[in-house]
Formats: structure tokens, sequence, C-alpha cells
């Protein structure tokens, strides 16, 4: 059987009987990814890719920011854009990518067409979260290091094998539609400091709703596609990506989210700065330190996840989410980096400019698996500051709580739904499983939006 067949099979045939964990992580990691799209419907990426579905008609499903429906595909375009849009979208390990802001949107928008139930968008979120990964897992992180975008990539994969699964397709035509997806899964890490770097998220949750689509009409494609001699794991990945094998055998056996989790960003930017941050706020709590006092700041970290902390000079926000020399200084100045740090007039502070030229990273040693991360402080007054970061806040191994979840949910969506509307978004999510109509959801959403965020008072 091939990897497809393999994949497409047990997607078409697993039950919706998951444990608790497994539910209960879902709810949240669509409480995560509503709060980001509401967050970033007003982004210039979202602006764009909305403004260009625009002309292409009507349709059933909710875009954020629009009191207009579009179609499904046209839908999950704008929405996966905007869930990514501010980089506060959660993250997996193994396929090194935002599953949630594809996977869900791609499933509201072919859902809220089909009229399908909160419980049966979790449950295929779940099925699409396990090929994520196992596919990660597969092709990582030979895949990655060679160039490719995974959330672009195997983003798209998994977002057509979760819409086969809430079209209820069977083993066949999961195939087909994972298939059709292979020869529209796309995306370079060269993008990084663009906005096509978001549209990539709003792009795979398009195909993923197309290669379902087509599929369920018939459209057909090749059993080996993944390990054929012309599959992904060939085309995509080098020869020592570790291949479908050992990933295959473990699906549904445990369940990728339980094995995993996702990882819940606390800050609006790269996830590969969050261990820096987190350090560097330890460092600044515990001795109280204020900018005067850091002759430099060095973070010690993985040589690829240099790689997308590439900015050292940020011209702009969306090269700034990339640059690690600007969110520590911002979390040095302000204890905190959040999403208003992320606009031009927060870019231009000369504050923020003059302590970035003290900052600077550092590659760790190269490891056989997850290493510690570290940063560095040289005080003004000649003492030598330092703090390993194990866990990332936010991660399978320090996850944050409900509580915390819940306050990002609110940080989210204050100044760009109204308050009552908010309030209401919330509670539905809360109660997301028990939804006979997952359009509940997206009514609210549809219209719950200010034009544009009203300004400040």
């Amino acid at each position: 059987m091939h990897a497809l067949e393999a994949i497409a099979t047990w997607a078409a045939e697993v039950g919706d009987d998951h444990d608790d964990l497994a539910w209960s992580r879902a709810r949240a990691g669509c409480i995560d990814t509503v709060a980001c799209m509401v967050a970033g419907a007003h982004d210039p990426a979202t602006e764009t890719a909305r403004g260009a579905v625009a002309r292409w008609g009507s349709g059933a499903a909710m875009t954020v920011g629009d009191v207009e429906r579009r179609p499904a595909p046209w839908a999950a375009l704008v929405n996966g854009t905007a869930a990514d849009a501010l980089d506060f979208d959660d993250y997996d390990v193994p396929a090194a990518s935002h599953p949630s802001a594809v996977l869900l949107p791609a499933l509201l928008a072919l859902g809220e067409e089909r009229g399908a139930s909160g419980r049966s968008i979790l449950d295929a979120y779940i099925v699409g979260l396990e090929v994520q990964m196992r596919l990660g897992e597969a092709l990582n992180m030979s895949h990655f290091v060679k160039g490719f975008h995974p959330t672009a990539t195997i983003g798209t994969l998994a977002a057509s094998v979760a819409c086969a699964h809430l079209l209820g397709l069977d083993a066949g035509g999961t195939g087909n539609a994972l298939s059709i997806a292979t020869s529209l899964a796309a995306g370079s890490k060269g993008q990084l400091g663009t906005t096509t770097v978001h549209l990539h998220t709003g792009l795979a949750a398009h195909n993923g709703v197309l290669a379902a689509s087509l599929a369920e009409a018939g459209a057909t494609g090749s059993a080996d596609a993944l390990d054929g001699a012309s599959g992904t794991l060939r085309l995509l990945a080098d020869d020592d990506a570790p291949g479908f094998e050992v990933p295959l055998a473990k699906l549904g056996n445990p369940l990728a989210i339980v094995e995993y989790g996702l990882c819940v960003k606390p800050y609006p930017c790269c996830s590969y700065a969050t261990s820096a941050i987190d350090g560097l706020l330890r460092l600044r709590g515990e001795h109280r330190l204020v900018a005067d006092d850091v002759v430099e700041v060095t973070a010690h970290l993985p040589a690829h996840n240099m790689e997308f902390l590439r900015f050292h000079d940020p011209a702009d926000e969306l090269e700034a989410r990339f640059s690690m020399e600007y969110c520590l200084s911002v979390a040095l100045v302000a204890g905190g980096v959040v999403v208003s740090d992320f606009t031009p007039e927060a870019i231009a502070r000369d504050s923020i400019r003059v302590l970035s030229s003290r900052i600077r990273m550092e590659a760790l040693p190269l490891a056989g698996g997850p290493c510690s991360e570290r940063v560095v402080v040289k005080h003004v007054d000649g003492r030598t500051l330092e703090t390993t970061v194990d866990h990332p806040r936010g991660s399978a191994g320090l996850p944050i709580s409900e509580a915390d979840l819940l306050a990002k949910f609110d940080s989210c969506v204050e100044g760009v739904l109204g308050v009552p509307v908010a309030a209401s978004l919330k509670q539905v999510l809360l109660d997301f499983d028990s939804l006979d109509d997952i359009g509940d959801l997206t009514a609210l959403m549809a219209s719950g939006f200010w034009a544009r965020p009203p300004p400040d008072v």
C-alpha cells in the first residue's frame, strides 16, 4: 500500500471516538485560531486577499472583516491569511508549521457551506492535525532545511484530507483529494518579511478546500503521489528525510494532537524568538533591568531557527516580526511583546532602534535533538547575567492555562469586535463541540466587526 493510500484509508475509516484530551486540545486550538483571525482581519495581508476575491462573486461562507460572504475556497483564502497575518497563531513541532491557521479556516468555510456541526469540524480538525504532523515526521527537517515553508506545503496536504473527512469521502475519494493536493502544495521560506508568507496560509486553506471539492466531483490523482519516483518525498526532501514507514505506523495511535499537542504563541512574532523573549523577560524581572543597564544581549539558539530571524534592521512591521533584535529590544523596554508593537509608528521608535544594535544571535552547537536555548546579558556594571530556557512558553512542554488562553482571546478581539458580540463569540467557542450548525459561530464573526478598528480614545 502506498503512503497516500494508507493515509486516505485511515482518514476515511477513523471514528470520532477520540479521547477527552484530543477534544479539549482541539477546542483550545480553535479558540486561539478564531482569536487570531479576528485580530488579523484588518492587516494589510488580509485586506489584500479580501479585496482580490471580492470581484469573484458571493457565496455561503463568512470572510473576516467583510459583510459579504464568499464561495468556500475564497473565504478559506481570506480567513487563513487573517489567522496568520500577525504571526500570533499556533505552531507544531514535527511539521514546523502553523497547522490551525490552515485547517480551521478551510473547515469553517467548507463547513458553513455544507451546514456542518461543531463536533464534525473538530473531528475533521483532529484528523487534519494527524496528517500534518505525521507528514512532518516523514519529511522534516530535510524539507524545512531545503527551503520550503511547511505551512504552505504540508498544510495544503493536511487540509485536503481534513476537508475530505468533513465531506465524508471514502478512502478512494480521500486519496484523490490528497493526490490532487500534491499538485497544489508550494511555498518557500524566501517569502519571509512579505505579505506572501501570510498568504501561504490562506492559499493552503484554499487549496485544501479545492482539492477535496474536486475529488468529491470525481477528479482523480495518482496513488504514488507521495512516495513514488516523482512523489512529494523525493521532490520536496533529500535522502536524509525519515520517510513514511515510522510515521504511518503511528497513524492515530496515539493521535498526534495527544502525542505532541499544539504550541500556542504568547507573542505576535516568529515562534523562534519565543524562548529568547522568555529568557530576557525573566532576567529583566529578576534583576530589574532597564535598557541603560545593558551593554549587550546574546541569544543562543539553533542555527536553522536563526534563518527565520533574518531581519537585523527591519524596515517595516512585516520584517520586525522576524527580527530577533527588534523583538528583544521591545521586550526589554516594555516588559512584553504585544500586537501594537508591530505598527509603522512602533517600528520607528528611536529607543528601540538604539537598543537593537546591542543585540545579537549565536548558533548553538549541533545536537541530535531538542536543545535548551540561552540568553546572556552583559551588564554595564561588569556582571554577566545568564538564563537557560528549556521550553518556550505556550509549547507542549510549558503549555498556557485556559485562563491565559481566554485572556489572549480577549486581547485579540478587543477593539475589533463589539463587546457583546465578543462575549457571545467566546461562549460559543467554549461550547464548540455542541454546536448543531457551525453557522452559529460564523454568523457572530460576520456581524460583529467594526468597519475598521476604532480610533484610540
